[in-house]
């Protein structure tokens, strides 16, 4: 991009994330931008309005209306996003983990369209780990290798966020105050991002931060969603004032809190300051979440590499107390919520062949590891 020219971004996304992140950051900084989407009532709402509005709140005291206009909207195979993405400096994904295979032959298909050899980014404002290697290989098979001039970054996003429409039908945004996405310097220094400190954060790790947001945030919200849910709640709000579940969330955060910090090099006052965040947003009557949209996906989240067995075996390598683990992995075992398939394949799983078999087929944990009946053994006690 030259010194005069104008930043054009591509945002693959017009969710609660694209909006917050993506349409947030580049009309601010005066790019060119457009929206990819696949929803046809999304894309009719942006280019009626030319945008759409973002409502910010730091306590859910106040909310501050930000208008995000001058932007506009098409179909992610519609000819004018093929256009786009031919010129474009960067490409922006906020399509979530789960459709990122989907979008790999499209992002194959924009890059052969283009030519020269005009620097591109590709920023994936995503959670999940693997997405970055997905789609470096879907290139590397159509190109043979990575072009030089293209590149991918995975970013950390810690920003909360949540879609909400009007009576109007207008489709905006709830978030909390602007948390800049946090990105690996290295390979960066040579675009647009490192001009941009206050919408961007370069660190030597990103995937550092990526873990952090995994094992306090992702872990919080699975305590208050899976405790709460049996106890009759819907919302974050309602399951953060409820007195045992919010010791249980203390006692969760101060054995992930120590094995983050010594696994991934954080400070003890970054670690307080992030819950003290984190649990101001679980606090904020307009950022209240859904239990169901917390715990949905009940297999997934008991992944040997998610965010309750993934902390639990570190803190346990670590010698950090795992006791408080306990209620949460029984919950999270046990949900059950109508027209929720993972929770109904659970369920069958756990009478078919107990808690042994939902270690061994969904958490993988063999039998033969020393943690193995010590989680059969905290599971079974669980009151």
């Amino acid at each position: 991009m030259s010194a005069n020219s104008k930043l054009q971004c591509l945002a693959v996304g017009a969710g609660a994330i694209g909006k917050s992140i993506s349409g947030h950051i580049f009309p601010k900084i005066g790019a060119d931008f457009l929206y990819a989407e696949i929803d046809d009532a999304v894309i009719r709402d942006i280019n009626h309005r030319g945008g759409y509005d973002l409502y910010s709140t730091s306590t859910g005291q106040s909310v501050d209306i930000l208008p995000v206009r001058g932007i506009r909207a098409a179909h992610t195979e519609a000819d004018e996003v093929l256009a786009f993405a031919q010129t474009a400096d960067v490409y922006c994904t906020a399509i979530g983990a789960v459709n990122m295979p989907a979008f790999a032959p499209t992002l194959v298909k924009w890059l052969r369209a283009r030519s020269g050899n005009k620097r591109l980014v590709l920023l994936l404002f995503e959670n999940g780990t693997g997405l970055h290697e997905l789609l470096e290989d879907a290139v590397c098979s159509a190109f043979g290798e990575i072009p030089a001039w293209f590149s991918i970054a995975h970013a950390s996003i810690e920003r909360i966020t949540k879609k909400f429409t009007t009576e109007q039908g207008e489709r905006n945004v709830m978030t909390e105050a602007f948390i800049p996405p946090i990105l690996t310097r290295a390979g960066l220094e040579d675009t647009f991002i490192p001009h941009y400190p206050a919408y961007f954060t370069l660190v030597e790790e990103a995937e550092d931060y990526y873990y952090r947001k995994l094992y306090l945030n992702n872990i919080g919200h699975a305590v208050l969603g899976y405790l709460g849910s049996a106890k009759g709640y819907e919302t974050t709000v309602q399951a953060v004032h409820d007195p045992e579940i919010a010791a249980t969330l203390a006692s969760v955060w101060k054995s992930t809190g120590e094995m983050v910090r010594r696994k991934f090099g954080f400070t003890q006052r970054e670690i307080d300051e992030y819950f003290e965040g984190r649990l101001r947003c679980y606090k904020n009557t307009a950022l209240a979440d859904p239990l169901a949209r917390l715990c949905r996906a009940p297999i997934r989240k008991l992944g040997r590499e998610e965010r309750i067995i993934g902390a639990l075996e570190l803190c346990y390598h670590d010698h950090i107390p795992i006791e408080p683990f306990f209620p949460l992995l029984y919950r999270a075992i046990h949900y059950t919520a109508p027209g929720e398939p993972q929770a109904d394949k659970l369920q069958k799983l756990l009478q078919a062949r107990g808690i042994e078999g939902v270690l061994r087929e969904v958490c993988g944990i063999s039998p033969e590891e020393a943690l193995f009946p010590i989680l059969v053994n905290g599971y079974q006690n669980v009151p």
